[in-house]
């Protein structure tokens, strides 16, 4: 027979094994979809666009209930874009961005709250290229993504020189 105090361990195991099998499944599947969440919505890049046009604005404080970080309000086709290029765009990149520049945008536009924005996952202005999502829709840290770049740069011309990998 299970002692009450036994038993009430015995049911907090249950649930917690519970929990960690339905995260487990939860992540396992996540993985292997193309897809992936970001604010609320998948991110597909089957459903990606491209905008080609004019910074009318950065906004770096947005509107409340529009995802945090900043803004770029681009006209385009004669309408105005909300560009969410997040809080993780560099202090350089925002120096060099300025109203009135030209720039190429590619995105998924999505309805967050009755308001659409172009969820940004690369801007292109200046003759500079910057990755502000991953394929996955990930925001990405600048910062983070030149360290890893740099660290895989050597390993790259090392197997260029011996001809390869092996």
């Amino acid at each position: 027979m299970i002692q009450p105090r036994s038993r009430s361990a015995l049911i907090a195991t249950s649930l917690v094994a519970a929990l960690m099998l339905a995260v487990g499944a939860q992540a396992a599947s996540s993985q292997s979809s193309s897809a992936s969440q970001g604010f609320g919505f998948t991110y597909d890049r089957a459903n990606e666009i491209t905008v080609i046009g004019t910074v009318e604005e950065l906004v770096a404080r947005p509107a409340p209930g529009s995802p945090p970080g900043l803004h770029l309000l681009i006209s385009a086709s004669g309408e105005t874009i909300d560009a969410h290029v997040g809080p993780f765009f560099s202090k350089q990149n925002r120096e060099a961005l300025i109203a009135g520049q030209a720039v190429e945008v590619i995105g998924v536009n999505e309805n967050v709250h009755g308001k659409d924005v172009l969820f940004v996952r690369q801007l292109t202005f200046a003759g500079r290229t910057v990755t502000v999502r991953n394929e996955r829709g990930f925001l990405v840290r600048e910062h983070l993504l030149r360290e890893h770049q740099a660290r895989s740069a050597p390993h790259q011309t090392k197997l260029a020189v011996k001809g390869g990998a092996q």
